[in-house]
């Protein structure tokens, strides 16, 4: 019996010595995590991925230290790398409904559109995800692209209705107007977009391209030549620079 006790008392000392082990790699991890974000938060991706990497190194289990990864890549365009984090992250914390929205914007960035839309749908009706007019807006953008102009204009009329502050959903359903033949819808949801965000250069673009169709060549040059400025560098600011 006394044999039995003592090994009994051992495994439970060496049972107690592995979990302290791995709440404090845990406790390290976050860490970790939390200078990766604060890195994020300034900018700084380099840091931020080298901390990332030392946070997952630790405790490969850290469900946001995968999305914060998801979400660097997703901004570096590394897509087929940030679906990769962004599906991880929901096999550890499947309610965590930014990954999922996320993982629908990467799909469509890969234009896996039907993809992203059976990913996304979950959202639309999920009360509990507070942003819901992203995952509308993503599924609008995806039907848009899958040329099925009713099914976008209906979630990217909603996508704005949550959100009245949605400029990028305004962009598209401008878009949706404009190639369903509602000019005069299309003005003023692109309208909306640069008065909400006055620095969003591809509304002015699509002003622009409207209004030279319609021969009022003054006006589609202003816009264009705002395009040009405010992105100035990019294939959208060239674009807009060749057409002013």
């Amino acid at each position: 019996m006394r044999a039995h006790g003592s090994i009994f008392i051992l495994v439970l000392c060496g049972s107690c010595g592995f979990q302290d082990a791995s709440r404090d790699k845990s406790a390290q991890a976050e860490f970790h995590y939390k200078l990766a974000r604060n890195y994020y938060s300034d900018r700084n991706i380099a840091m931020c991925q080298r901390e990332l990497h030392t946070a997952l190194s630790l405790d490969p289990n850290h469900a946001e230290a995968h999305h914060l990864k998801g979400f660097v890549l997703l901004g570096l365009k590394q897509y087929e790398q940030a679906v990769a984090e962004f599906e991880q992250t929901l096999r550890l914390k499947p309610d965590h409904y930014e990954a999922r929205n996320n993982l629908g914007a990467a799909l469509i960035a890969l234009e896996k559109f039907e993809e992203a839309i059976k990913v996304l749908t979950p959202l639309l009706s999920e009360p509990l995800y507070p942003t819901p007019a992203f995952a509308f807006g993503n599924v609008g953008y995806a039907y848009y692209r899958l040329k099925d102009m009713e099914k976008a204009r209906q979630h990217l009329e909603m996508a704005v209705f949550l959100n009245p502050m949605f400029c990028v959903g305004y962009n598209n359903l401008g878009q949706v107007y404009k190639d369903m033949g509602r000019q005069e819808d299309a003005i003023t949801a692109f309208t909306k977009a640069i008065k909400i965000c006055p620095k969003y250069a591809e509304p002015y673009y699509h002003l622009g391209a409207i209004y030279q169709a319609a021969h009022k060549l003054s006006t589609a040059s202003e816009f264009f030549q705002r395009c040009a400025e405010l992105a100035e560098g990019t294939p959208l600011g060239s674009r807009c620079q060749a057409r002013k």
